[in-house]
């Protein structure tokens, strides 16, 4: 079902329209800037008495405590917000990060399956058009493993969540380094989330169960009122699924692209048989000093392990039988941290205090098993390969909060210290047990080799909102001193470059960023805001080093410079009250230094013949980025309610003169809804439709896939036969579209037949029709 940019366009008006001419019944609420925000204890106590029966909290602007390190809706800020919360998280069953993010236009999380990577894992988190390390991603506000070639940054449990908060565009200035693109922070569960209205216990339990993967799903919390001023929470998830069933995915003449592969391997239009396991614990205990002051001490496991079967090598390659493939997987991530937030009472300087520090080792190990005989000698060698990395931080962050009248103004102050220290190590290596000579070979420093390297991190930042003419105008300034120290640690392992040695890597960075909101009438206001953007190079980016001659070599750029970005934006807004709100924007973002991989090198420059082909990371001189994005959402009635989104991205990227189509700028997707709520029967169903552009340019059109746009519907439903017992279903994709998801634009494609065999295109397709069934009890 192609869909096109034009449709896609007067769908998105036409839908606007409707919005924008609904009636303003109800009064806008603002923030007080002399009270920016709640301790736990303070809104569970306030939530007891408030009256919410008037409101459907879909139709309400969502809410952050991410973008301005306070509690603010996505209209008191100057920046395009959006939050996945507990509630959405609930609905649609979303246990995996691909799943969370499926109803954000213009943020991906691209996943596809490789012959180096049969994990189908989740490559990281795309905003704007930009991913991988450039999206901050958080836990708490805690930072999460970077993502290094062939990896994941799937490293966190949906089901322990209460919020997703996204911030689009840089917010380098108050979380620092690696919010280029954009930050996601996963906010978890607290006690005070169970105890409401004075209980000294509550809970829940769910289960879900998903038919793409076989996945089960099950999850507990408990939270417990140990006296007037202690709180405790334990919550455990635990998930099993198996490989993706591919039903739209196509062999032989109705594929895409003829891939065969020998009789014994897996077909092309398959995944190899897949097992997963995760497990996830939450604790914390949380004290209140008083109703405003409270120390929140949390400890938190994950873990995920992948088995892979990978049966589409199996039989002859030319050179050898391959008669048994394995692979394991293994994610886990620990953290323990302490935190306060203490709102003081006094009529001092200072209105609040934060702090909190962490300690948090993250790894991600790979192990392999391959069995094969070579056909030249007829001998026949078991090979056992090990790969572990590693990335371990250390935490701190203080923040303060400072308000006070000048003159006609009202001034809000957010300032302080965040820094962290991060170790990071990469070991590979390669056993080879030649069983019919009895000989054992050890390689080692094989695979995306990179060194070893220690990470300092230490900056300052300040913001001061400012509000004139009685609030309706409010300005926010804001600066970042960043100081970054990436130190290597070379080994006997790391494959040392002449005139390409490790050195330590200092910066020093000034960030700015202005925003300003003015209120137009009560119900409309417009918006503007420049932030700037600074990142630098990855230990991998900077040291990766391996000698694969005669074929290649990965060489190191030690040279490469850190990334930067200007972003403008400028956006108009409606606030309904109950009845709903709409926000409409446009973006321009213009990168600096951006770093590509895989770029040709020249070999003379490493001490190695003309024509070899030599491969490094380098800085393009610029990426200039640019879009559109709208989200509105409107109560009809008492029962019905409708929402949309959508996001437009276009990019090229300049080098040497020479413009090129950037293949991560996203093309039209627009996402709507439309609700219906029985609440004196407990029922709820809600039906999604999901239009997509196609990719209507690439880099390169010749070897690089273009995908067709599509639209997809969902249904999702719920229902509370009693008030503690929620049932719920969701049937997706519901016409059973065959469709190539947004993130596979430029995945290559008329490559040789070995390409094709070991990376299909048809892996790439999106799941056909799907279910899902779940129920949970909350006591």
């Amino acid at each position: 079902m192609p869909i096109s940019v034009r449709t896609l366009a007067l769908t998105s008006v036409c839908y606007l329209a409707l919005i924008t001419a609904a009636q303003a019944q109800s009064t806008t609420t603002t923030s007080d800037p002399n009270n920016p925000g709640q301790t736990p204890r303070a809104a569970e106590q306030e939530g007891d008495a408030a009256d919410k029966s008037s409101a459907n909290v879909t139709t309400l602007p969502p809410v952050t405590v991410t973008a301005d390190r306070k509690q603010k809706t996505l209209l008191e800020t100057p920046a395009n917000v959006s939050t996945v919360t507990r509630e959405d998280l609930d609905r649609r069953m979303d246990n995996v990060i691909q799943e969370i993010f499926r109803y954000e236009p213009g943020v991906e999380v691209p996943q596809q399956t490789s012959g180096t990577d049969p994990f189908a894992s989740a490559g990281g988190i795309s905003i704007r058009g930009v991913g991988g390390n450039r999206t901050q991603v958080l836990v708490d506000g805690n930072r999460t493993i970077e993502r290094i070639t062939d990896s994941t940054r799937d490293i966190v449990e949906s089901s322990n969540v209460k919020a997703v908060e996204i911030i689009r565009g840089p917010g380098s200035v108050l979380w620092g380094s690696d919010a280029l693109g954009g930050t996601v922070n996963f906010v978890t569960k607290d006690p005070s989330d169970y105890l409401m209205g004075g209980k000294d216990f509550g809970g829940s339990a769910s289960f879900s169960y998903g038919s793409i993967d076989e996945a089960y799903t099950e999850s507990v919390t408990g939270a417990f009122r140990i006296s007037p001023k202690l709180e405790a929470m334990l919550a455990f998830t635990r998930r099993d699924g198996k490989e993706a069933d591919l039903d739209n995915a196509r062999i032989g003449a109705d594929a895409l692209q003829n891939c065969t592969r020998n009789p014994e391997a897996t077909p092309c239009n398959e995944f190899d048989p897949t097992v997963s396991q995760s497990n996830n614990v939450l604790s914390k205990l949380v004290y209140h000093v008083s109703d405003t002051n409270q120390l929140r001490l949390t400890g938190e496991y994950f873990t995920r392990q992948t088995r892979v079967d990978q049966n589409a090598v199996l039989g002859s390659d030319g050179t050898s039988d391959i008669h048994l493939y394995q692979h394991e997987q293994n994610v886990e991530r620990w953290r323990l941290s302490v935190d306060q937030d203490w709102l003081l009472e006094t009529q001092g300087w200072l209105d609040r205090v934060k702090w909190q520090v962490s300690y948090s080792p993250q790894s991600i190990d790979r192990y392999g098993d391959r069995y094969r005989t070579v056909i030249a000698s007829g001998d026949q060698e078991r090979r056992i390969s090990d790969q572990d990395y590693e990335e371990t931080f250390i935490e701190a962050d203080l923040q303060f909060e400072s308000s006070f009248d000048l003159g006609a103004t009202t001034h809000v102050l957010t300032y302080g210290f965040d820094g962290d220290y991060a170790t990071t190590d990469y070991n590979r290596e390669d056993t080879t047990y030649n069983l019919t000579t009895g000989t054992t070979t050890i390689a080692r420093a094989g695979g995306f080799n990179f060194a070893d390297a220690d990470t300092t991190r230490a900056d300052l930042y300040l913001q001061d909102e400012i509000s004139f003419m009685e609030g309706r105008l409010r300005i926010t300034p804001g600066v970042r001193f960043s100081n970054y120290i990436i130190d290597p640690k070379t080994d006997g392992d790391y494959q040392l470059v002449p005139g390409a040695e490790p050195e330590k890597k200092t910066a020093h960075d000034l960030q700015f960023k202005l925003g300003a909101i003015y209120d137009i009438t009560d119900v409309y206001s417009v918006y503007g805001q420049f932030a700037q953007g600074f990142k630098m190079p990855t230990a991998q980016q900077l040291f990766q080093s391996l000698d694969s001659l005669p074929a290649f070599a990965l060489v190191p750029n030690p040279n490469l410079e850190p990334e930067s970005v200007d972003s403008y934006e400028l956006g108009f807004r409606g606030d309904f009250g109950n009845k709903g709100y709409f926000s409409i924007n446009g973006f321009v973002a213009k990168y600096k230094d951006f770093i590509q991989n895989f770029i040709d090198a020249n070999p003379v420059d490493y001490g190695l013949p003309l024509g070899t082909m030599v491969l490094t990371y380098d800085n393009a001189d610029s990426l200039n980025l640019w879009g559109i994005e709208a989200s509105g959402a409107y109560q009809i009635n008492d029962n019905f309610s409708t929402r949309a989104a959508l996001s437009y991205q276009k990019g090229k990227i300049e080098n040497d003169g020479v413009s090129t189509t950037y293949n991560g700028a996203l093309p039209l997707q627009l996402v709507t809804g439309i609700r219906y709520i029985e609440p004196q029967h407990g029922f709820d169903i809600e039906l999604v439709g999901t239009f997509q552009a196609g990719a209507s340019d690439v880099a390169n059109p010749a070897t690089e896939f273009q995908p067709s746009g599509y639209a997809v519907f969902d249904i999702l439903a719920g229902w509370k036969p009693v008030p503690n017992l929620t049932l719920r279903a969701g049937l997706m994709n519901i016409f059973d579209t065959r469709y190539f998801g947004p993130d596979t634009r430029g995945f290559p494609i008329n490559g040789s037949d070995a390409v094709k065999r070991t990376n299909p295109i048809e892996l790439q397709t999106a799941p056909g029709r799907s279910f899902k069934v779940g129920l949970s009890y909350d006591f």
